[in-house]
């Protein structure tokens, strides 16, 4: 299906409020030239965390915003801090990297599109926007279609593209639901859940909802007695939040997408989030358990690095250093136990979640399995931090190693377009969107560690 020039339209002007929120915050300069062609603003992003003083400030800085992820212990690591650390292995590899927390993919998006931009009017390295951003794989065909249409215009080269991967959720990726539903999933019809759409707990729910003949209603304004329903979510987190506050809408009644000409108030009822998510339900509310999470199927759920095609290739060097220094801080948390302790104690400094310390990072990377308030157990967190061997296996590098990550890439990309043909009508082949130069290009100088 092609989109009309209507719907060409509405996806740009989608992905022009995101970067108008991104400019306001990271390139105000740019907010005049743009402002007349937007929408209001999306919702308020979660706020960037205060960098401390850099160990490497004679660098150039290198910009790497991500969402709040366990898996991304061996990213912290690497550079020490929130920003890189005198010592560090990101300073001893020459990357002045400053890591920048944000769970909205909609800014993640404008960041990158807003950098390119600036590399497209002659900027080498633009002090606006990111190089750099990290999201869930099997979320990137939505999101690289979308980023990728935007960047289109600045002409060939400047395409995000995906070029490595810190780690796996293994479990902290969930759909959450009252116990009833792994007993009788058929029981779930007809309930309201809150969560992000096209990837994480979103793509768990489909696959759950195939595998158990339930129906999915893809629209989130109206209310569908047959089939799963969805409360969409910019967060996560903030879904989590629309549980535990009792969320409910007055929607309107569709029967296979037809109005019955009714409304019905609907309340959240379960949730599709991540780690601490997770651990809010179980703390706040309780009463639901992890229907099924990214602890099932271990290769489903890569956090993936994408950076900007052009940048990248003028600053290969850099590339290359950085994700060095983040396989070395892998496989230091995966072996080090201070290094471990250490990453933990930064993504306490760095995440800035309340309640959330160090030892609550301990714990929750491994996972753990908890009693709820209202005495339910529940599996909580979940993850992994990958080597330079993991991506090698992953991107199917590695002799005798599917394209593990391509597989998945697919599954959800295709998902996404039947659930939402006029705004995901297509997405870009994985041989467009993955450049394995980079790992290729590490593991040639050096053998990977296992």
């Amino acid at each position: 299906m092609k989109l009309t020039r209507l719907g060409q339209l509405l996806i740009v002007a989608a992905l022009l409020a995101a970067a108008y929120f991104s400019i306001r915050r990271f390139a105000p300069g740019l907010k005049d030239e743009i402002a007349p062609l937007l929408e209001p603003d999306p919702p308020e992003a979660t706020p960037a965390a205060e960098v401390s003083g850099a160990g490497c400030s004679d660098l150039p800085e290198v910009r790497f915003f991500h969402p709040i992820w366990n898996a991304q212990m061996g990213i912290l690591y690497a550079v020490g801090g929130k920003q890189a650390t005198e010592g560090s292995l990101m300073c001893r590899s020459g990357v002045n990297l400053k890591l920048v927390r944000e769970d909205n993919t909609d800014i993640l998006q404008a960041a990158l599109i807003v950098y390119a931009d600036k590399l497209a009017s002659g900027e080498l390295d633009p002090a606006e926007g990111a190089p750099f951003v990290a999201i869930s794989g099997d979320g990137a065909a939505v999101f690289l279609k979308q980023v990728n249409d935007g960047i289109r215009r600045f002409g060939p080269g400047y395409q995000a593209r995906i070029v490595g991967s810190a780690g796996y959720s293994r479990g902290e990726d969930k759909l959450m639901g009252p116990p009833g539903w792994k007993e009788d999933p058929a029981s779930a019809r007809g309930a309201l859940v809150a969560g992000m759409l096209y990837e994480g707990g979103w793509n768990l729910a489909q696959k759950w909802l195939r595998d158990n003949a339930i129906c999915n209603n893809p629209d989130e304004t109206t209310y569908d007695r047959n089939c799963l329903n969805w409360s969409r979510d910019w967060s996560p987190l903030h879904a989590a939040r629309k549980y535990v506050d009792g969320h409910c809408e007055l929607r309107a009644v569709v029967d296979q997408g037809r109005l019955v000409g009714e409304k019905r108030k609907v309340c959240v009822g379960g949730v599709a989030t991540r780690t601490p998510g997770d651990v809010t339900v179980a703390e706040k509310k309780g009463g639901l358990v992890s229907i099924v999470s990214s602890g099932e199927d271990g290769s489903q759920m890569p956090n993936v690095i994408i950076g900007i095609d052009r940048w990248m290739r003028s600053h290969r060097g850099t590339a290359e250093s950085m994700l060095s220094a983040i396989f070395e801080g892998s496989y230091q948390v995966r072996v080090n136990g201070g290094a471990f302790h250490r990453a933990s104690e930064i993504s306490a400094e760095l995440y800035e979640e309340e309640g959330a310390d160090t030892n609550f990072w301990l714990a929750y990377y491994n996972g753990v399995t908890n009693r709820d308030r209202q005495g339910l157990n529940v599996a909580l967190g979940g993850s992994a931090v990958s080597t330079l061997a993991d991506n090698l296996k992953l991107f199917g590098v590695a002799p005798g190693s599917p394209n593990l990550f391509g597989e998945t890439y697919k599954m959800y990309g295709d998902i996404a377009k039947e659930q939402y043909p006029d705004l995901i009508p297509d997405y870009p082949p994985v041989n467009e969107i993955l450049d394995t130069s980079y790992i290729e290009g590490i593991a040639a100088a050096a053998p990977p560690p296992p």
